[in-house]
């Protein structure tokens, strides 16, 4: 089950997640974050679209702002103009699945104990609700694996804060912090594993969504170049899909982890402990990726669209 809010690499993650055999994709749920709730289910139902996901496939929209406080969309989002670098987003035949997200994730954990996997790639407003509604939902889940923090790297929003834990930092604390199996894939890792711009030419000259997803790509480092000078991109979602498709791509320490919400400069930190074996060792943090493998993956299986 993967929880995102599209956004350019949100889009990236999902091309790879329906190209991977490895995953059985049961249905998408969608938060508040990059672009508001109701673009990030636009944007979704696009590129669900565009691997031919099943029309069955469940779209389900979830919470339209933080769990505490309000919404914060970017002005001037990395992402470009409606979240997917002002790619034509069309009505398409696509719509959301009726109900909530927090209710349809708790019911499908609950179907199938310890089998399904909540892969949240967005900010964790979603996921808190889960937990605090359906309090036998989290334990269900065989892992929640979680695209977010900088553990010892600096932020991407402020010099301590990385986006998604920025964007609702109670939540994040919640889901780390509540016992549930957590995995965190932030950006001491995806800043480690730059796609090159050069990559995402190639694709884009690719047809079919291989070619979008090229040009969302190119987009992407167009932007990254112009903002940090540097012609290649971190493409931090699709990472925290192969963090469970290919998990040896990374290297992992466990420990205690929380998210500071209450300082002035801090807010949003991700602060881990990964010092004391003793300790409850409920979350596991990457620190470490092979990021040469990690991009032959995206490119292997992007370029794979052009071949269906």
């Amino acid at each position: 089950m993967i929880d995102c809010d599209p956004g350019v690499d949100d889009a990236i993650a999902l091309l790879l997640a329906f190209a991977s055999p490895e995953l059985d994709v049961r249905g998408v749920t969608t938060v508040a974050g990059n672009v508001s709730l109701e673009q990030a289910t636009r944007n979704a139902g696009h590129v669900l679209d565009l691997v031919g996901a099943p029309a069955a496939l469940p779209l389900v929209a979830g919470l339209a702002g933080p769990v505490s406080g309000a919404v914060r969309i970017p002005d001037e989002p990395m992402h470009g103009v409606g979240g997917l670098g002002g790619l034509p987003v069309p009505d398409g035949p696509r719509r959301p699945t009726a109900g909530n997200a927090v209710d349809w994730l708790a019911e499908r954990a609950l179907a199938e104990p310890g089998v399904l996997t909540l892969l949240a790639i967005g900010p964790l407003s979603n996921v808190a609700a889960l937990l605090d509604r359906h309090p036998q939902a989290g334990p269900a889940l065989r892992e929640i694996v979680v695209m977010g923090g900088a553990a010892h790297a600096q932020g991407n929003v402020t010099p301590a804060a990385e986006f998604n834990f920025h964007a609702d930092p109670e939540a994040a604390h919640r889901v780390l912090t509540s016992g549930a199996a957590v995995r965190v894939v932030g950006l001491d890792v995806t800043r480690a594993a730059l796609f090159p711009g050069a990559a995402a030419e190639r694709l884009a000259a690719l047809p079919g969504a291989a070619g979008v997803a090229g040009a969302l790509l190119c987009g992407f480092v167009a932007r990254y170049q112009e903002r940090y000078g540097v012609a290649a991109v971190p493409v931090h979602d699709a990472l925290a899909v192969a963090a469970v498709t290919h998990p040896g791509l990374l290297g992992w320490e466990a420990g205690e982890a929380g998210v500071e919400c209450a300082g002035e400069l801090t807010r949003g930190a991700l602060v881990a402990d990964l010092r004391r074996p003793e300790r409850s060792r409920d979350v596991e943090i990457a620190l470490r990726v092979d990021a040469d493998a990690f991009t032959a993956l995206l490119t292997e299986r992007l370029a794979g669209y052009a071949g269906r």
